[in-house]
């Protein structure tokens, strides 16, 4: 009899483990989603900058050009 309880406790046991390892998975998941979606961010975030960038690098020639070659 207390071989049964045993094994019945090892079940209950390895029954919540795999409910917490799902549950884990899911955040996991999640996590990785949110990661991805923040790592576009940052890249669209960057190509603006870089495209600004360029700009007011490019409009800085063009005046100087206008300006003292002119």
């Amino acid at each position: 009899m207390s071989i049964l309880q045993d094994l019945h406790r090892q079940r209950e046991t390895i029954t919540h483990a795999r409910d917490t390892l799902h549950g884990v998975d899911d955040n996991i998941l999640k996590s990785r989603k949110i990661l991805s979606v923040m790592a576009r961010r940052i890249m669209q975030n960057k190509a603006i900058m870089f495209g600004i960038i360029a700009m007011l690098v490019g409009s800085i020639g063009l005046v100087v050009y206008f300006k003292f070659i002119k």
